[in-house]
């Protein structure tokens, strides 16, 4: 007979190989630098993140954007917490140039935690999670925001020093941030901002300033009622009462007298 049919099990033969050729490889720093320079526009694949020598995330990109902007996003995430140095997350990505229809990224969490007994504790705790938006402010925080909350004392280097109206300041902040720093607008687009913040001007000092100041230049310059809240993965601005308490709320901060 001059005729049969052959199949490659790829799922078989990732879940024997990918998980040992990811053991021999060596972990780079998490950085802008490395990722741009060590992984190719538009790769996709599987990729680990380790807190100092342990495993803590593993994940797979088959989008179009690929690794980079993947691991950008990631390193966003490490940036400004309290009782995480970014310089311990290190990363290893594999491209994979056949994407099976298999759920890759579930599988190499399911070898790991069978083979160390551990599953990688940053998955499923909310690592990596998109803005929930204001309506969803009462939610409970996730767990990795809640060992690794928000730090409002890193520098702001981004925020330039002189007299500037209090929105553009604002916008600076939010788009410089690694994290969320969202206000109210009355509706209106966030690039538009409140109405009561147009055609107030603030004052950023020379010198060192977090984002702590920031909020306190803000709050400065804002009519009485408004009030800043930290929450353990973001910071939010809107007027409310000095006595809301958020899920989670790691301290609120107000107008000084």
């Amino acid at each position: 007979m001059g005729y049969s049919e052959f199949e490659l099990n790829i799922p078989a033969v990732l879940r024997a190989e990918l998980p040992k050729y990811f053991d021999d490889m060596a972990a780079s720093a998490l950085t802008e630098e490395n990722v741009r320079a060590q992984i190719p526009d538009g790769a996709q694949g599987a990729y680990l993140l380790y807190l100092r020598d342990a495993l803590v995330y593993i994940g797979k990109t088959d989008s179009k954007a690929g690794f980079r902007n993947r691991l950008i996003r990631h390193l966003n995430f490490v940036q400004h917490r309290r009782n995480l140095d970014p310089v311990d997350v290190r990363f290893k990505a594999v491209r994979i140039f056949v994407f099976s229809n298999f759920d890759l990224e579930a599988m190499l969490i399911e070898e790991y935690t069978r083979h160390r007994g551990a599953r990688p504790v940053w998955n499923y705790s909310g690592f990596g999670s998109n803005d929930p938006g204001r309506r969803r402010e009462g939610q409970d925080p996730a767990v990795y925001d809640l060992e690794f909350p928000v730090d409002i004392d890193q520098e702001v280097p981004f925020l330039k020093p002189g007299a500037q109206p209090l929105l553009s300041a604002m916008l600076a902040l939010k788009d410089g941030l690694p994290y969320i720093f969202r206000y109210d607008t009355a509706g209106e687009h966030w690039s538009r901002g409140h109405h009561l913040m147009r055609d107030r001007m603030v004052t950023v000092p020379e010198g060192r300033m977090t984002t702590r100041l920031a909020l306190k230049l803000f709050l400065g310059a804002l009519p009485d009622g408004w009030r800043a809240t930290v929450l353990p993965n973001r910071v939010i601005l809107y007027p409310e009462r000095d006595d809301a308490i958020y899920p989670g709320q790691v301290e609120a901060l107000f107008k000084d007298p």
